[in-house]
C-alpha cells in the first residue's frame, strides 16, 4: 500500500540510526530428556471413534438447525466488507485514496456478494426430506436412517458450509487490514499502524487464493464430485 511511501527515517537517535551498536547475546540451554526411551502406550483408537462420533453429532446438529445457521451463514458473508467500504470512505475524506485501494475495495465487495449468493445455492442444495428426518429423530437415529446417498449428501452440505464460512471470514480479516491501514499514522506508529502490521497474511492476494479453494470446495460438494465416505 501506498501511505507510507514518502515516510522516511532518519539515522540518529532513534532505533533506526546509524550510530546504534546491537549487541546479540546466545545462551546455550543443554537439555537431557531421560524419557525418550518410554512408549506413551496410548491407544489411539477411542479417540479416532471419538472423534468420528462427534463429527456425526455436529452433522446432524447442522441439519437439525440449517436454517439458524445459513441466517447468520448470510450475515457473516454479506458483512465481510463492511469494513472496507469505511476503509474507503475515510480515505476519501483525508484524500489518501489510491486506485489499489479501490480495486480492494471491490474486491471484498465481490467477494462478499459472490460468498451470499453461494451461501444461498448451499442451502436450496440441502435435501428437505434428509432436513425433516434431522428434525424428527436423534443423530444415531439420524444416520441409520440414511442411504449411502444420503450420508454423502450431509456431509457435502456440511462442508459446503464450513468452507463458505471460513472463506468470509477470510474476507473479514482482510477488510479489518484495509480498515486498520486507512486509519493508521503515516509514521507507522499507534494502534491501527500495529493492527495493519499483524494482518499483513491477510493481504487481498493470499485471500483471494483462499476463496478459491473454498469455493472450489464448495462447488464440487454441490456437484456430488467430493470422495464418497461409503466407499
Amino acid at each position: 500500500m501506498s501511505k507510507f511511501e514518502n515516510f522516511n527515517v532518519n539515522g540518529g537517535n532513534n532505533q533506526f540510526g546509524d550510530n546504534n551498536t546491537q549487541n546479540n547475546v546466545t545462551n546455550n540451554s543443554h537439555h537431557h530428556n531421560n524419557n525418550g526411551n518410554k512408549d506413551s502406550g496410548e491407544n489411539p483408537l477411542p479417540i479416532a471413534i471419538g472423534g468420528v462420533a462427534g463429527l456425526a453429532a455436529l452433522n446432524w446438529w447442522f441439519f437439525s438447525h440449517i436454517d439458524q445457521v445459513y441466517f447468520y451463514l448470510n450475515i457473516l458473508t454479506i458483512s465481510s466488507a463492511g469494513l472496507s467500504f469505511l476503509a474507503i470512505a475515510v480515505l476519501l475524506i483525508t484524500s489518501n485514496i489510491t486506485k489499489e485501494d479501490i480495486f480492494r475495495f471491490l474486491g471484498c465487495a465481490f467477494y462478499a456478494l459472490g460468498l451470499f449468493g453461494l451461501a444461498i445455492l448451499a442451502r436450496n442444495h440441502a435435501p428437505p426430506d434428509v432436513i425433516q428426518l434431522s428434525e424428527q429423530v436423534r443423530f444415531m437415529e439420524f444416520w441409520r436412517g440414511l442411504t449411502d446417498h444420503g450420508k454423502d449428501l450431509v456431509v457435502a452440505n456440511f462442508l459446503s458450509a464450513i468452507s463458505i464460512g471460513i472463506a468470509a471470514v477470510m474476507v473479514h480479516f482482510g477488510s479489518i487490514r484495509q480498515f486498520a491501514y486507512s486509519l493508521a499514522k503515516t509514521n507507522r506508529t499507534g494502534f491501527f499502524y500495529r493492527i495493519y502490521s499483524l494482518s499483513t497474511p491477510f493481504k487481498m492476494r493470499f485471500v483471494s487464493v483462499v476463496i478459491a479453494i473454498f469455493s472450489g470446495v464448495v462447488w464440487a460438494a454441490m456437484n456430488g464430485q467430493l470422495p464418497s465416505i461409503s466407499a
